[in-house]
């Protein structure tokens, strides 16, 4: 059961030859996915940040993200991953190694479901201990 994150979700758009891989091996072996309402948060600031001069293309691309989006189980942000979150950003700024806002809460949604987190940001996820990872 995989929580991924919104890198593996452009690279996915954009026909990148790992993320197409392991999309495969999913729908073959029925994996359960899902991303976080943060993954949505971030994927649409993308599209709007591409697309924001071109009102008929913005238009487009945001239709085309939420059916993108609509594949996906969304985790919303509860009470309950925000003290998991809380708990990594206090653990990573002990250690003098925080990561971001965004990456905790993503980190947090995968841990308190237990699931593991599809990323190719070990850089920042692979300071979690508790996070379990699979890249492509």
């Amino acid at each position: 059961m995989y929580l991924v994150d919104t890198d593996y979700l452009i690279n996915l758009t954009r026909g990148d030859s790992g993320a197409v891989k392991l999309a495969r091996k999913i729908d073959y072996e029925k994996i359960y996915v899902a991303i976080s309402v943060v993954t949505v948060h971030e994927y649409f600031v993308g599209v709007y940040l591409s697309y924001w001069s071109d009102e008929d293309k913005l238009k487009e691309m945001l239709e085309r993200a939420e059916r993108e989006l609509a594949r996906f189980d969304i985790i919303p942000y509860t009470d309950k991953i925000a003290k998991k979150s809380a708990e990594i950003a206090a653990y990573l700024y002990k250690r003098g190694e925080p990561i971001g806002f965004a990456d905790t809460i993503i980190a947090a949604t995968a841990i308190t479901n237990n699931l593991k987190l599809v990323t190719r940001n070990i850089k920042h996820f692979s300071k979690i201990p508790e996070l379990e990872i699979v890249t492509y």
